[in-house]
C-alpha cells in the first residue's frame, strides 16, 4: 500500500556549500528538490507536475530492474542509426554533430532511458493489446464524421531544397527567391495518398500547411480553395484506424497498470 509521510528532512552535501531537500523516496529511490527544479526548468511545468512525473520515472526503473530489462550498445547504434537516416544523415555525421556539441554520452543516455522503456511497455502491453476487425468496422461507423474531407482542392504548391525560404511565406506570401518554384495544382482526394489528404484537410483555406521533406526537396501549400465533402472509404482508412485503437488501448492498458504499481509502492513524501 503507498505511504505517505508529511514529514521534513534536509540532506546537507559533503562539501557544506549546497543544501538539497529530499522531497519524496519512492521504494527507497530518493527524489530531490534539485531534481525537481532541474525537471521544472526543462520542460516549463509546475512543481506537482514534475515530482508526479519524477514518481512515475521512479516506478518505470523499478519494473525495468525487477523484470531484468537490458539494452546493450548494438541496439543504441541501431536506433541512432535510424534517427540519422531519417535526417538523410549517416551515423557518423550524427554522431560528429553531437560530439562537436558536447551532446553524444547526454544523447545517448537519454536514448538507452526510452529504448528500455519502450521493451517495458512492450511487455505490459502486448499480451493484453487485441484488436479485432470488428472493432475497426464498428469505430468507423460510430465516427464517420472524422472521416470527411474535401472532394477537390485547388493549392499552390512552394518548393525549394532550402527550408527556410519556405518558413519566410508564413510572414510575407509574396516573398519570392530564385531558389523557390511555385506551381498551382488542383486535385482530387482520392489521387492523393492518405497522408497528403490529412495534410490539406488540417489546413484551413488561406493558410499555409507546415514545411514538408519530399526526398530532395522540401514543399508547403498553400490552401486557395476546397470543394465538397466525402467520406474516405473504409479499406482506404482501416489501418489508421487500427493504429489509433491500438494507442488509445495501449494508453489505457499502461495507466492502469502503473496505477495499480503506484498503490502498492512505498511512496514516502515530504514537506
Amino acid at each position: 500500500m503507498k505511504k505517505i509521510l508529511i514529514a521534513s528532512l534536509v540532506f546537507l552535501s559533503l562539501n557544506a556549500k549546497t543544501v538539497d531537500k529530499i522531497v519524496a523516496v519512492v521504494n527507497n529511490n530518493p527524489i530531490t528538490s534539485y531534481d525537481i527544479q532541474n525537471l521544472e526548468n526543462q520542460l516549463h511545468i509546475n512543481q506537482k507536475q514534475a515530482l508526479n512525473m519524477l514518481i512515475d520515472k521512479r516506478l518505470i526503473q523499478n519494473e525495468i530492474k525487477k523484470r531484468g530489462i537490458s539494452v546493450d550498445d548494438y541496439e543504441i547504434d541501431d536506433a541512432m542509426r535510424n534517427i540519422a537516416k531519417r535526417n538523410n544523415m549517416s551515423l557518423f555525421e550524427f554522431q560528429n554533430i553531437l560530439t562537436q556539441k558536447g551532446e553524444l554520452q547526454k544523447f545517448k543516455k537519454k536514448l538507452k532511458e526510452n529504448l528500455l522503456k519502450q521493451k517495458l511497455f512492450a511487455e505490459i502491453v502486448n499480451a493484453k493489446l487485441k484488436i479485432t476487425p470488428q472493432d475497426i468496422k464498428k469505430y468507423y461507423q460510430t465516427h464517420k464524421e472524422k472521416f470527411a474531407v474535401f472532394q477537390n482542392i485547388q493549392v499552390v504548391k512552394y518548393s525549394s531544397n532550402n527550408p527556410e525560404i519556405l518558413k519566410k511565406l508564413s510572414n510575407n506570401p509574396y516573398f519570392n527567391s530564385p531558389n523557390l518554384n511555385v506551381s498551382t495544382k488542383t486535385y482530387s482526394y482520392n489521387e492523393l495518398p492518405l497522408d497528403k489528404v490529412y495534410l490539406f484537410k488540417n489546413t484551413k483555406v488561406g493558410q499555409f500547411t507546415p514545411v514538408v521533406n519530399e526526398g530532395l526537396n522540401y514543399v508547403r501549400y498553400f490552401i486557395s480553395d476546397k470543394k465538397g465533402k466525402v467520406y474516405l472509404p473504409f479499406d482506404k482508412i482501416q489501418n489508421v484506424i487500427a493504429q489509433q485503437l491500438a494507442t488509445q488501448k495501449r494508453n489505457e492498458i499502461l495507466k492502469e497498470y502503473f496505477d495499480r504499481i503506484k498503490n502498492r509502492a512505498d511512496i514516502q513524501i515530504y514537506n
